[in-house]
């Protein structure tokens, strides 16, 4: 059993009240949003025809690694479905 003084339940309560965003790689942003790969960096490409100024924008975790935060995708998806017509 371990033994918990003043400073390590401070560092717990600190921990758990700390909100590190969820970052989802490209293959659940697409299963998430139904769209292909080439859509989905078509739509980030501000030269393209499908250009959408208001999907996320990747971020980039290290040399080859890119992914979506989770709430700015979920967020987009809201307004999707917020701006259909009835």
């Amino acid at each position: 059993m371990q033994i918990l003084d003043a400073n390590t339940q401070q560092n717990v309560s600190t921990a758990s009240t700390l909100q590190i965003p969820r970052m989802l790689p490209l293959k659940q942003v697409m299963h998430y949003t139904a769209l292909s790969s080439t859509t989905i960096y078509e739509m980030i490409n501000e030269k393209s025809d499908r250009y959408d100024p208001t999907f996320p924008v990747q971020v980039k975790l290290s040399r080859g690694r890119v992914a979506w935060v989770e709430s700015e995708v979920a967020d987009w998806i809201k307004g999707k479905i917020s701006a259909r017509v009835h």
